[in-house]
């Protein structure tokens, strides 16, 4: 094991077997010194008095949760390595709480192997200071062409991914189309315990119901008018691998109920079949829809939705990371250059380039990679300008705020610098201005900016008013001043 010093360890369970044991196995098998807490008391007692690089804490304690714990002692140690102990019934909040920091959960009861290789992996990081650098996780993702920023919101959602790969739990994935749904169900797949073994992707709303039915669990011979032998459904191919099932949301609702058989018995019957065949595939399901309104609707079975909503990633569209264009444009230029041409610096100039920043991508990183590979096509010199865009991408980049301000900047002077200058090329843009009408639509934006700055602050001081207006910088009587009268005069 990885330390450069003994870690201080701190374990939360109200269960006294278990608080033993930890006693047991980090003071005696390794020599490390270990605090153990029964109560959400106790453990806030010992964080206020020392920092800790490791800490194992139970999700469900009677006088408080995990999460609450993780935040509490990702506020006293923020490099402690939390990992959180759970059953199955809560694996869900499990990851939420890896969404908040956590490193990893395991599930109780646990096997020693499990444990070992999890407590070295948690420490190593912390010697490390980070599981995976940018340039590691570049290195990761490569083979999939997945192109990021630095400070792209896929990087978190990577790491999370591949923490959640070795596990044997469903996956939904959600995201607008084109935004890279099955790339993502493969680098999962590739990162779990079943890499060796099949990745079988089918699309729900590609076929029709019987035909749907047919692929997925297969036929007898006789079973219909021209099935002339046994089939074997991706449910038998895809044994010991993963099955992706894009698209979910148009499943039937005879496709669903048999879904849910096979992910609650692991069990399916072929089309025409009388006996019970047995499967063990792991089941990542994506969609573009909402699957809850879809239940509302009566569309979507809810009991399906749990079992397959175990895990939940959603992938960000992308006018939402436009900070991500840059590269992918970069990306794409390559990949549909001639090989006697990648040596010219063929680029976009400045100008399109904004306006490819600018433009919304409802079609996402397809509709990007579209974009390029035409301009490509059509070029007459090295440096493509907005001449080689299609029409629609100009007008709205003209039209709509240019992103940029989200892209790498953290300054606020400066984020407030590039909005100010997009906005007035939008408003010359527009020619006829009506001065006081801009002049109250802008104050009502930042009134609602502040607001939304003041309820944030909100939440992570536990909704005191008054420790909120301390890290603003502002009196309390400017802060309630803001959330319940300013823009109401």
């Amino acid at each position: 094991m990885i330390a450069v010093k003994k870690p201080e360890i701190l374990v939360i369970d109200d269960e006294i077997e278990v608080g033993t044991f930890f006693q047991y196995y980090f003071q005696e098998e390794k020599g490390y010194q270990v605090d153990i807490a029964n109560s959400g008391l106790i453990a806030k007692d010992f964080l206020s008095k020392k920092t800790y690089e490791l800490a194992l804490v139970d999700l469900k304690l009677p006088d408080t949760d995990g999460i609450t714990l993780l935040k509490a002692i990702k506020d006293s140690s923020p490099d402690c390595a939390v990992i959180i102990m759970t059953g199955y019934s809560t694996v869900k909040t499990a990851v939420e709480a890896m969404k908040l920091g956590a490193f990893d959960y395991i599930d109780k009861p646990f096997e020693l192997d499990e444990l070992d290789t999890l407590l070295e992996r948690a420490l190593q990081s912390v010697n490390n200071k980070q599981l995976y650098t940018h340039n590691e996780l570049h290195k990761l993702v490569a083979e999939f062409s997945i192109i990021m920023a630095e400070n792209s919101p896929l990087k978190d959602l990577l790491l999370l991914s591949k923490k959640i790969a070795t596990r044997n739990i469903s996956v939904l994935i959600q995201g607008e189309t084109g935004t890279g749904k099955e790339v993502l169900a493969r680098f999962i797949h590739a990162n779990s315990l079943r890499s060796g073994n099949p990745f079988i992707s089918v699309n729900c709303g590609a076929l029709t119901e019987s035909l749907l039915e047919s692929e997925l669990f297969g036929h007898e011979k006789g079973a219909f008018t021209g099935s002339q032998g046994t089939r074997h459904g991706i449910f038998e191919l895809a044994n010991e691998g993963t099955l992706f099932l894009d698209e979910i949301g148009d499943a039937s609702p005879s496709i669903q109920v048999k879904l849910l058989r096979i992910l609650e018995k692991g069990e399916f019957f072929r089309v025409g079949g009388e006996k019970p065949l047995k499967t063990d595939v792991r089941v990542l399901a994506a969609t573009n829809k909402n699957l809850r309104n879809a239940v509302r609707d009566k569309l979507f079975r809810e009991d399906l939705l749990y079992r397959l909503d175990v895990v939940n990633f959603h992938i960000p569209p992308l006018r939402e990371r436009c900070m991500d264009v840059l590269p992918l444009v970069g990306y794409f230029i390559e990949k549909n250059l001639l090989e006697e041409e990648k040596q010219l610096n063929v680029r976009f100039n400045n100008q399109a380039m904004n306006l490819l920043q600018s433009y919304s991508w409802p079609g996402n990183i397809r509709e990007l990679s579209n974009v390029v590979a035409r301009a490509l096509a059509l070029k007459s010199s090295n440096l493509l300008g907005p001449e080689s865009l299609p029409e629609h991408v100009v007008h709205c980049g003209e039209e709509n705020f240019p992103a940029k301000h989200l892209t790498t900047k953290t300054n606020v002077n400066e984020v407030l610098r590039d909005w100010s200058q997009s906005l007035l090329k939008v408003v010359l843009y527009k020619g006829s201005i009506d001065f006081m009408e801009l002049e109250k639509k802008l104050e009502q934006e930042a009134v609602w900016v502040f607001r939304q700055v003041i309820g944030e602050t909100l939440v992570k001081t536990g909704n005191n008013r008054t420790e909120a207006a301390k890290v603003l910088n502002i009196s309390p009587r400017v802060l309630r001043y803001y959330l319940n009268e300013k823009g109401r005069e």
